[in-house]
């Protein structure tokens, strides 16, 4: 059944692979709008892939699949859809709200060269660790960061350190069911929430919207600065499962980084900069330094790319001596292969729309 599903997930990523080379990253975002209009015509595939998926939640459900609890204090972070939902800044959160606690972070390791289990040294990179869970490691050094294709083993290993893990938080983890965490947060963009979409091929969901039942906490990710208590309730009355609703957002800083060097972001006024990114969803960065910057050049590469020399020579060609600013998880790849002492960072942290809802949140992760 799996298997079905990996042959249509890996085609959707060759397509798209093939669409930047051919076509250049210019024409790209165009093409790729026309796809998505015409992937609901592959609506039956959708509901073959969320059959497969609906069957495989049961085999868990009836306990004919094993599913293990955890004996560390455990946190799930996840989502429904495929990616874009700002997972990775919700682990973030989640370290520096438990800073008081010693904390590990396991991941799939996702886009990384190593196999099997891997706990984050002085040594590793995004090659070795996958390029979010170095972006763990790389924020908070102090953190356990740990990479495992199969959760169990990382769970027992983290387990059996001699320096005791009081909480464990388990990245992208809703469907990676051979795990079960004590509290499943799920994450939603407010612009293509899950109730709105559709199982792939024809929408971005990984599995039927019944799946967000597993959820403990709903985290809204994303929601726009002008956002009112009316509008909550009217997004509130789609969602139909009774568990805690949380609107966060993102926050940018107010400094550009650099190896400890910091660059105020300010500087970036009536300047024309470059924007270098490989993350599933730019609208709100792009939207965001817009509105705060005006017009600059956007050079896109794929969630998770691979940058190369060659990626290098084609950036700083563009660039020309502008300012290159990059995403957090970007640029630590970036950095290995572009010489280039103009390369900075932005990075973003979580925030609450409604401060009380932060403190009731904060409190349930805390008291767990």
């Amino acid at each position: 059944m799996l298997f079905i599903a990996n042959i249509i997930l890996s085609f959707w990523e060759r397509k798209t692979i093939f669409l930047h080379l051919q076509l250049g990253f210019t024409k790209f975002d165009r093409v790729i709008n026309q796809l998505k209009k015409a992937r609901l015509l592959l609506f039956p595939l959708g509901i073959l892939y969320g059959c497969i998926m609906a069957i495989r939640n049961k085999l868990f459900d009836w306990g004919i699949l094993r599913c293990e609890n955890t004996s560390i204090k455990s946190i799930g972070v996840g989502n429904l859809a495929m990616g874009g939902t700002g997972k990775s800044v919700v682990v973030m959160y989640l370290i520096k709200t438990l800073k008081d606690f010693r904390i590990a972070s396991l991941s799939r390791g996702y886009g990384r060269k190593t196999k099997g289990l891997v706990i984050a040294g002085p040594k590793d990179n995004p090659t070795t660790l996958g390029d979010e869970p170095y972006q763990f490691f790389n924020r908070y050094p102090e953190t356990v960061v740990a990479v495992s294709e199969k959760r169990a083993i990382g769970v027992k290993a983290l387990a059996k350190m001699p320096n005791l893990i009081d909480f464990i938080i388990l990245d992208d983890v809703m469907q990676h069911r051979w795990v079960r965490p004590q509290l499943m947060i799920m994450t939603s963009s407010f612009q293509r929430p899950y109730f709105k979409d559709f199982v792939f091929p024809a929408g971005d969901l990984r599995e039927f919207r019944s799946g967000v039942k597993r959820a403990d906490i709903l985290l809204v990710t994303r929601t726009p600065e002008e956002f009112s208590i009316e509008q909550k309730e009217v997004f509130l009355k789609n969602i139909k499962i009774n568990v805690p609703v949380f609107f966060t957002k993102i926050q940018y800083s107010k400094l550009l980084t650099q190896n400890g060097k910091t660059l105020d972001l300010t500087l970036l006024t009536g300047e024309d900069f470059l924007l270098v990114t490989g993350i599933a969803d730019t609208h709100h960065l792009v939207e965001y330094l817009e509105k705060q910057y005006g017009s600059f050049d956007h050079l896109k590469f794929k969630d998770h790319h691979a940058y190369s020399l060659a990626d290098a020579e084609r950036i700083n060609d563009r660039a020309r001596g502008k300012i290159i600013v990059t995403t957090e998880k970007d640029y630590a790849k970036l950095e290995k292969v572009l010489d280039n002492n103009s390369l900075y960072c932005l990075r973003i942290e979580l925030d609450f729309v409604f401060k009380e809802e932060q403190q009731f949140f904060e409190k349930m992760i805390k008291g767990l």
